[in-house]
């Protein structure tokens, strides 16, 4: 999680920093601040799907979390509140506006997403992974910043010999990180699974680390212990540094997260992108790697296991060309973005507050 990662870096330069995250509360979000001693203050957000009835909730959603919000800032007077996008966004963001707290926003997507189309007209700076037109038309070149997505530093902290003992493979094989995403996808997971099967027929001697997210987690563990599978299963892994390591090709959706983390670990990839997120989003993500030959475009429509074997079979049989991609990956990464995110972050408080150093700060969480 991007907010994670900034407050991590926010901590690191100055321990007594106190970060307090708003959100929606979920498990997801839940799970990542477990533990990790920040404040969570939970507000409402829905989605506006266009009938009325969803019109009048997001309206007394917006209200209350707006108010909510309101109160909490102003009893936490932080000296800076950075929106992550997302309608969860908008009360704690448009708070901060009203109490005249400096606002800092992130867009992790090529095309803004519209939450983060209205903010950018709140927000002193824009931080964006990369830079398109549709972003400098709606969000205006002079507030934009190329920072990246700030990621945590436990994604870099594993060798690949390391790693492979954790998982108890073989540090010289091939590996595939297959990536359902926290709800899962599927489409994803029933495809690589039958895909792997059709694999193994070949002879191929490769070796898997899936993610498959809760629902399909059984299954897809039950379908590769029946088979003699070398797999390792996981609904949620928190040990991502590891399995990034380890990975030679990952397939997965295309999410803004995911691939500023497989380009900062230069991992090729196969992308199916989620087919029905708002202004097609992540296909327009995809295309920024598959464009520059950091990985291949998969709509989930051609999303098959035989499709799949011939894709999986061409990486296999040329690790040339793997190594390739993942130096193309490697050099679309930004490896550094948590510590740009802060240096701007600090550099805009200096300019606001005569060079007071900043101590309270208030991530948005999505």
């Amino acid at each position: 999680m991007a907010g994670v990662a900034a407050a991590e870096e926010i901590r690191s330069r100055f321990p007594g920093a106190k970060i307090s995250f708003f959100g929606t509360g979920n498990a997801v979000e839940k799970r990542c601040l477990q533990g990790r001693g920040f404040g969570l203050f939970s507000i409402r957000a829905t989605g506006w799907k266009g009938s009325v009835t969803n019109a009048a909730m997001f309206i007394f959603g917006f209200i209350v979390s707006l108010f909510r919000c309101l109160w909490t800032l102003n009893g936490l007077r932080p000296d800076a509140v950075f929106g992550l996008g997302g309608y969860s966004s908008l009360a704690p963001v448009m708070g901060a506006f009203v109490l005249r707290v400096p606002v800092i926003i992130l867009e992790q997507n090529v095309i803004p997403g519209r939450a983060n189309r209205l903010l950018s007209r709140f927000a002193d700076l824009v931080l964006c992974h990369w830079t398109s037109p549709s972003l400098l038309a709606y969000c205006g070149a002079e507030r934009i910043r190329l920072t990246g997505t700030p990621l945590r530093r436990d994604l870099f902290g594993y060798e690949r010999r390391k790693a492979a003992e954790l998982f108890g493979f073989s540090p010289d094989k091939i590996t595939i990180l297959v990536l359902g995403g926290s709800q899962g996808a599927a489409a994803i997971n029933k495809a690589v699974a039958e895909s792997v099967l059709k694999l193994m027929e070949r002879r191929y001697d490769i070796q898997l680390i899936h993610c498959t997210g809760s629902e399909d987690y059984l299954r897809v563990k039950h379908t590769y212990e029946a088979a003699g599978i070398n797999a390792r299963v996981y609904a949620f892994l928190d040990e991502m540094g590891a399995a990034y390591s380890m990975a030679d090709l990952a397939i997965s959706r295309a999410g803004a997260t995911t691939l500023a983390e497989l380009t900062a670990r230069g991992i090729p990839a196969v992308l199916v992108p989620y087919p029905y997120g708002t202004d097609d989003h992540q296909r327009v993500n995809a295309l920024e790697l598959s464009n520059n030959g950091a990985a291949v475009l998969l709509e989930e429509r051609f999303l098959t296991p035989a499709g799949l074997v011939e894709i999986f079979s061409g990486f296999i049989e040329d690790r040339a060309k793997l190594r390739r991609m993942g130096l193309i990956s490697k050099s679309m990464g930004k490896p550094e973005a948590s510590q740009a995110v802060v240096d701007v972050m600090l550099r805009l408080l200096e300019e606001k507050k005569s060079g007071k150093i900043c101590r309270n700060l208030s991530p948005q969480t999505t």
